[in-house]
């Protein structure tokens, strides 16, 4: 959601969301709504209220992700924060048509999510919101963390110390290669032993089809995996599910949804 005042996207979510209140569709979040690794909640409540009011007022189901995973506390069906926040859940199963889907954000069973990886994000979040204060800046960008000839902010230094040290980590057996191959060949191996999971789970009679994010993105593998993808990212994606349970991967813009030139396979 942070990314959502930039070209345009705030807009182009809104006219989202009246397309489907028009077909009295149910929208369901995978997660990463929030960058509660980087911003504290009050400063979302305040950016982003208006936004919040309008999921709450179509009533949105919310599934929060690795970058959100803190908003379970803000549920308190008593004392809420916000209506919003009594929308969240945890992964769920739900018929739809003669299948069983399992809507996830996917990071529960990401070989990278361990407790190591999970505690070094909330410490770089935490840096960069400093960061961005300090600079009296709304959002850190590429450019500004990675590109920036001002290195004399020791907090800068830290996160891009931390970064380097996060790729040299990943390189195995000391083998050179870039930080593109490096993110491609991880994403690669991540991907496959996630789909091997969800395989797994339909062997087990565990549900016929997994709904997933995380990865940023779209995909299909056959007719029982789907990744809806992100819209912090290129393009604005979205599954649609039908009442019989067929399945649609689709881009958002300006006229509207629309079908994509090419469908990634997961």
């Amino acid at each position: 959601m942070d990314s959502f005042h930039r070209a345009g996207r705030e807009l182009l979510f809104n006219n989202f969301l009246d397309y489907i209140e028009e077909r009295n569709g149910q929208l369901v979040i995978l997660g990463d709504c929030f960058e509660l690794l980087r911003y504290p909640i009050e400063s979302i409540l305040v950016r982003r209220r208006e936004l919040l009011d309008r999921l709450a007022a179509i009533q949105a189901v919310y599934v929060p992700g690795n970058h959100d995973e803190d908003a379970f506390s803000l549920r308190d069906p008593y004392c809420p924060l916000h209506p919003f926040f009594t929308r969240i859940t945890e992964a769920f199963t739900q018929r739809i048509g003669d299948r069983r889907f399992r809507f996830m954000h996917g990071h529960e069973i990401d070989p990278l999510m361990n407790a190591g990886w999970k505690n070094l994000g909330r410490m770089i979040g935490a840096m960069t919101y400093r960061y961005e204060l300090r600079r009296e800046s709304r959002a850190a960008t590429r450019d500004t963390l990675g590109l920036s000839p001002v290195l004399d902010d020791p907090i800068l230094r830290l996160r891009l110390r931390l970064r380097r040290s996060m790729i040299r980590t990943m390189r195995e057996g000391r083998v050179r290669m870039s930080a593109e191959k490096v993110r491609d060949l991880t994403r690669q191996i991540r991907t496959q032993r996630m789909i091997t999971h969800y395989s797994d789970d339909r062997v087990e009679d565990l549900y016929d089809v997994a709904v997933v994010g995380h990865t940023h993105y779209a995909a299909t593998f056959g007719d029982w995996f789907f990744n809806s993808g992100s819209w912090t990212g290129r393009s604005n994606d979205f599954l649609s599910i039908s009442p019989l349970g067929e399945v649609e991967l689709l881009h958002w813009t300006a006229c509207g949804p629309e079908t994509p030139d090419e469908i990634l396979a997961a």
